[in-house]
């Protein structure tokens, strides 16, 4: 994140988290109702209940704002879903498969108005070198759920078949909620993320290694 991304003061104190969240709250009830050009800080410091200068003591602008929201949903999203495998109880790959594919995309479907316009905003406002580190943190958390697995061969590329599957899962998720006139219902979605997962892990982990 660079600096002009940077919040100004880094919470602390239980109050300053509070101050702090409840100015990202704001912000993204902002952007849902108003869109990214219509929001003020002057706005958000009003929804928050705090002072203009409050909202200026944590952050620089209004970007920022917007960086560190995403950034903390996004992270939060990948810590529920590396929790999610043991929370489900899974054992094997296909349970970890489902255990992840239900919390990504319940998560976004189960506050479409929100994620649609946190992922609209997403590219626009993060750094590349910010973008690939929480996509790859995603792809990690996979990658050590699939490791994890009972039925999992210590021989295949884990890295590679975690890349793919978060590839699919987090692309069909963002566009059943970004391109697609009405939000689907999120049974459906699933099913159809474990089934595009499941395939391609099927054919993948039978297919021979190539050799070296």
């Amino acid at each position: 994140m660079n600096a002009t991304l940077k919040p100004r003061r880094k919470p602390l104190q239980p109050r300053a988290w509070m101050t702090s969240g409840a100015i990202q709250d704001a912000f993204l009830q902002l952007l849902v109702a108003n869109g990214y050009e219509k929001v003020s800080m002057r706005d958000i410091a009003g929804l928050a209940g705090v002072g203009l200068g409050t909202v200026y003591q944590y952050f620089p602008g209004k970007d920022s704002i917007a960086a560190v929201t995403i950034r903390g949903r996004m992270r939060r999203l990948a810590a529920a879903e590396r929790a999610a495998p043991a929370a489900a109880g899974a054992q094997t790959l296909a349970e970890t498969v489902s255990a992840l594919v239900q919390t990504h995309v319940r998560s976004l479907l189960g506050q479409p108005a929100e994620w649609t316009a946190i992922l609209f905003l997403e590219r626009r406002i993060s750094s590349e070198a910010s973008y690939r580190e929480l996509y790859k943190e995603f792809v990690h958390v996979f990658r050590d759920a699939f490791v994890a697995a009972v039925d999992w061969s210590a021989e295949e590329d884990a890295e590679r078949h975690a890349y793919n599957a978060f590839s699919m899962v987090d692309a069909m998720a963002k566009h059943a909620l970004a391109v697609q006139d009405v939000c689907p219902d999120a049974d459906q979605l699933v099913g159809d993320v474990e089934c595009a997962v499941n395939g391609y892990l099927a054919l993948a982990l039978q297919a021979p290694q190539p050799k070296t």
